[in-house]
């Protein structure tokens, strides 16, 4: 295990290589205009003075990732660029003291054998011998487990073996924020005893600070993973020093108020190093970023939501990744757009260096492919009315819609004895045709398709079935930029599909719902022969029309807009838009109640989409019985909502959910082979008492009860009875 651990002596770097470090960072970063010296107070001054010369040690855990490292054997990181910036603006001289552990540092500390302890959050037994600054940076703590264990989410640590590392305050904040998770702690020297300790199945779950350090374990360490970030539990990297140096502490305070915009910057820098070290760069890649680090990007037409070309900035989900990539590792990426064709060929000619593409044979040979962004397969789609599409061999001699350019028509053409390919112009035309029935089908990307036909309002097309194919997302990178396709290989594993699909969606143009607009101009057209026919109509009766065509107009569209097609509840814009009032509208107090439906995909997998499209339909059926008045949301593919109002004298909502449970027992559904399905979920509330109380606020403590239970619910090997 390559991790810090085998560096046990930090004195291989010099103060003057970490001087000369800080000036270079200082200078390419261009925050000259921060380097003045921090004005002190005379009391702060004089203090200075007296200790002019004398090294202040400051301890630390040599194990903290992004603090201090080693790469291509030298000393660096965040601490190190903050001491020396301390030094040039304070005349403090502070140094790294030498230690074997977090234990060994705070022990020290305390002995007074230590001026400086960096990294220690205030408690009340600290504060007793203590003073603490502000903290220079905030690192969320995060919780690793296997990840083939029953340690899949924060609520599973309960009655399970914790490990800590000694000393941590992570121990005394973790019941504080988390009173319902009991545990048995284990305690460790460092990490890389925890870690082992973990592999080996001596506990159940680690929990440590993050800050970039958790990316190293993971990298050395892929049979883990972290299952969740503790945003409420954060390691303060505080500067602490005992009660008889107050002056100190406050000089220390008086450059961290002064000099935040130069700290954010150090802190970047140094986890962007740290994170080329933590991913174990090869030293081709690392000089391929030290002398060079800039690639063209080719963003050709826009195919949203993963690709949109904005005034030189590419934007989408493709966009924002490339960003997070860049933003991770320090690349730095112009942006060239022109037709797909052009784009291919000046990457071909090493002009372009990456692309988004889809992986074929054919583009093999001019481009490698790091890890896919997205690893969902494309779909098929035609109308509801169309007969289902098994597998694409069923497609043979059926007319499909195809994108000229794209990858499908490779794809049809090999494993179609018959295909009949109709070639479009783009995503729009491909829509049309199969609308018109000049297509019985087209191929796409499901997030593509599904911000395609919500946005327009196509609620007539619906997915008739799957592809096995590689159809994932990738950014092909030129041959003749090797090293950029192994960095980003090693970077793309890090970055969340989810979150940069949020992202990329916010940024893109938001789709004119064409159902809509249709209705527009018939409203219109309709305007025009009400005025003629009613030309001599008094002015108030004519006002009165209007209005009612235009209320009349507005429903329509917010049903459009705003419905779930398949279980008729609202929709997740609808609660974007409109739920924080609708919440209030219902009156106080309310119930905020999430469900979570259990073992979709097994039925979806086991028995096909059909059946777990029945399945969500009878747990919608059943919410609607059960809760008539409420609002009810389809927040996701099996993530429910449900707004209920309490007024005085209702059943409890415990009471509530209990008789829910029990009606969706008392339904069933009989597959073809005799089977019979019944719906369960998981569920969680938060009572709202008044508006004060944010809604925000109230899903995220219903969440937590929701998780809880379905980390208590015994698993199920089906949700067929």
């Amino acid at each position: 295990m390559a991790l810090v651990a085998t560096e046990k002596r930090l004195s291989k770097w010099t103060f003057a290589w970490i001087v000369l470090l800080f000036f270079t960072f200082h200078v390419s970063t261009g925050h000259a205009a921060q380097s003045d010296a921090i004005q002190l107070s005379a009391e702060q001054s004089a203090w200075v003075v007296r200790h002019q010369g004398q090294p202040l040690t400051v301890g630390f855990d040599p194990f903290g990732g992004v603090d201090s490292f080693e790469l291509r054997g030298q000393r660096m990181g965040f601490l190190h660029l903050l001491l020396a910036d301390i030094q040039k603006r304070t005349g403090l001289k502070l140094t790294p003291a030498e230690s074997t552990g977090w234990d060994d540092a705070y022990s020290r500390f305390v002995a007074g054998k230590i001026d400086v302890l960096y990294g220690a959050n205030a408690t009340p037994e600290r504060e007793k011998i203590m003073r603490f600054t502000a903290p220079a940076q905030r690192y969320p703590y995060v919780v690793l487990a296997p990840k083939d264990s029953g340690v899949q989410a924060l609520g599973d640590v309960d009655g399970r073996r914790l490990g800590f590392i000694d000393n941590d305050f992570v121990l005394e904040a973790l019941p504080r924020a988390y009173p319902n998770i009991h545990f048995t702690p284990t305690f460790f020297a460092d990490q890389n005893l925890a870690l082992a300790a973990l592999k080996h199945n001596r506990i159940d779950a680690f929990v440590t600070s993050g800050g970039g350090v958790e990316v190293e374990y993971l990298v050395n360490n892929p049979e883990l993973g972290v299952i969740a970030k503790l945003r409420a539990i954060t390691s303060d990297m505080t500067l602490a020093v005992l009660h008889k140096d107050a002056v100190l502490a406050s000089i220390l305070e008086t450059y961290l108020n002064q000099s935040q915009a130069t700290i954010d910057t150090m802190a970047r820098s140094a986890l962007q190093l740290y994170h080329r070290k933590a991913l174990r760069l090869t030293d081709a890649e690392l000089d391929w970023l030290e002398k060079s680090g800039e690639a063209v990007v080719g963003v050709a037409e826009d195919y949203l939501p993963f690709d949109y070309y904005n005034k030189g900035s590419y934007q989408g989900i493709a966009g924002e990744s490339l960003r997070a990539i860049a933003d991770t590792i320090g690349l730095r990426f112009t942006v060239v757009s022109a037709p797909f064709a052009q784009v291919m060929d000046q990457a071909r000619a090493g002009k372009v260096h990456v692309v988004d593409m889809a992986k074929t044979e054919e583009r093999l040979r001019d481009f490698l492919f790091p890890h896919p962004i997205s690893t969902e397969r494309d779909i098929v789609i035609g109308l509801k009315s169309s007969q289902p599409v098994p597998d694409v061999y069923a497609l043979d001699g059926l007319r499909v819609a195809v994108i000229d350019g794209f990858w499908h028509e490779e794809y049809l053409q090999k494993n179609l004895r018959n295909p009949r390919i109709v070639k479009t112009q783009d995503i729009m035309e491909s829509l049309r045709k199969v609308r018109e029935g000049e297509a019985d089908y087209l191929i796409e990307n499901p997030t593509v398709i599904e911000f395609y036909i919500n946005g327009l309002g196509y609620q007539d097309l619906v997915k008739r079935g799957n592809t096995s194919s590689d159809s994932f997302v990738y950014f092909g990178v030129s041959r003749s930029q090797p090293e950029l396709a192994g960095i980003m290989d090693k970077v793309i594993p890090l970055l969340s599909f989810e979150e940069m699909k949020y992202r990329g969606i916010q940024s893109v143009p938001t789709l004119t719902n064409q159902s809509t607009l249709h209705l527009r101009w018939v409203a219109g057209l309709l305007g025009v022969a009400l005025v003629m026919i009613v030309t001599a109509t008094a002015v108030i009766a004519r006002k009165l029309t209007n209005e009612r065509m235009a209320t009349q107009f507005l429903r329509e569209r917010e049903q459009l807009l705003y419905t779930d097609a398949l279980t008729g509840l609202l929709n997740r814009n609808h609660f974007s838009h409109h739920a924080q009032a609708l919440s209030e509208s219902i009156g106080f107090p309310q119930a905020v109640v999430v469900a979570d439906l259990n073992n979709l995909k097994r039925t979806n997998d086991t028995y096909g989409h059909s059946a777990g499209d029945r399945l969500i339909e009878m747990w919608a059926e059943a919410a609607r019985a059960q809760w008539p008045g409420a609002r009810g949301y389809r927040m996701g593919g099996d993530e429910f909502l449900f707004l209920i109002a309490l007024p005085p004298g209702s059943v409890p909502i415990e009471q509530q959910l209990e008789a829910f449970q029990q009606r969706c027992a008392s339904m069933a559904h009989t597959l073809a082979d005799g089977t019979a399905m019944h719906p369960y979920s998981a569920l969680g509330f938060a009572l709202r008492t008044d508006p004060l109380t944010g809604l925000e606020q109230c899903m995220a403590q219903a969440d937590a009860r929701m998780y809880a239970m379905k980390a208590t619910q015994r698993k199920r090997s089906t949700d067929i009875a």
